[in-house]
């Protein structure tokens, strides 16, 4: 009888929870043409990692905990789909090994509070172009990219009418041997979306240390869905102790074409005001065809400007490619 009652306890308890893998491969074959300030010009052809998605495994699960209440966690492992660590590629070749989302969090009525190293408020701001944060989308040079850090709580209250509020804090630390200070950083984001419109308005804060200046990155995003087509526009500001010095505004839209085909296109620009005055632009087009629900085929075109760079600097890259992503 006991024996039969641990069962019966052991079986409710599994169908209270339950852990999920999923995960993404993503290779694509691309050309990618670079200009030096000097003018010299190469030219390499390889199988790109990520160019429309995160190529990776991911486990995750979730936990009736009763009376309204959830725990869930989520480990993303990264890999490179066209490298083995062994033969040169990334480290994080090995499952296990390399970057990822990972956090913990309980989920009840008043929100969600996760511990770990989860997105970021302003991630989630950044991604609204058609071309997420890959190629073409302009994350790094528009933005200066915002993914995750560790040490990390973030707050999410509950959505109320379409309006959802992040906060996210991660702990300043220090090196025990060099004494070297990691700022403190404060995240918030002001979501809103209800029903064509979608908005995300960001701000991300890096305190001051003794050896770097106090940094905030602004971003506001908006993508209205117009049934023909998608449309959005950005705009990102970067302070550092309240001058500006960068200021960035892209624009772009999804455009549905016939059966499963979609075109994206993308334009943006960064103002640099600092002295070295390093301007830059990017423009991108490319089509998506969903040919299932797990699978996509995808090409795109991408040119990359930058203003007053040395000799040895990248001026101009323009890649071509075409690429396949699954996911399961």
């Amino acid at each position: 009888t006991l024996v039969a009652l641990a069962a019966l306890a052991a079986t409710s308890a599994f169908a209270q929870s339950s852990v999920q893998v999923v995960g993404t491969f993503d290779p694509s074959f691309a050309v990618a043409k670079n200009t030096l300030g000097s003018g010299v010009s190469y030219t390499n052809q390889f199988i790109r990692n990520n160019s429309q998605g995160t190529s990776q495994i991911t486990f995750k699960g979730t936990e009736d905990l009763g009376g309204g209440l959830k725990a869930n966690f989520l480990i993303e492992n990264d890999f490179d789909a066209g490298k083995d660590a062994r033969l040169g590629g990334t480290t994080y070749g090995n499952l296990g090994s390399g970057g990822g989302e990972v956090f913990l969090n309980l989920e009840g009525g008043f929100g969600k509070i996760a511990l770990g190293a989860p997105n970021t408020p302003t991630l989630s701001a950044q991604a609204q172009n058609p071309f997420g944060t890959k190629i073409g989308g302009g994350f790094a040079q528009l933005n200066s990219g915002k993914v995750r850090n560790n040490n990390t709580v973030m707050y999410s209250t509950p959505t109320m009418g379409g309006l959802t509020a992040h906060v996210a804090y991660s702990n300043k630390t220090k090196d025990a041997a060099s004494v070297t200070t990691i700022a403190d950083i404060t995240d918030v984001g002001l979501f809103y979306a209800n029903g064509p419109l979608d908005v995300k308005l960001t701000s991300y804060k890096v305190s001051a240390t003794p050896t770097v200046l106090a940094k905030t990155d602004n971003n506001l995003t908006a993508a209205y869905d117009l049934g023909v087509a998608k449309i959005g526009a950005a705009s990102f500001t970067q302070k550092q102790t309240g001058v500006v010095d960068k200021q960035a505004t892209q624009m772009f839209a999804t455009v549905p074409l016939s059966g499963t085909w979609d075109l994206r296109a993308s334009y943006g620009s960064v103002n640099d005001k600092t002295a070295a005055n390093l301007d830059s632009k990017i423009t991108a087009v490319g089509v998506k065809n969903s040919i299932s629900k797990m699978t996509s085929l995808y090409a795109r075109f991408v040119s990359q400007t930058y203003d007053n760079v040395a000799a040895t600097g990248t001026k101009k890259t323009t890649t071509t490619l075409v690429g396949m992503q699954t996911n399961f």
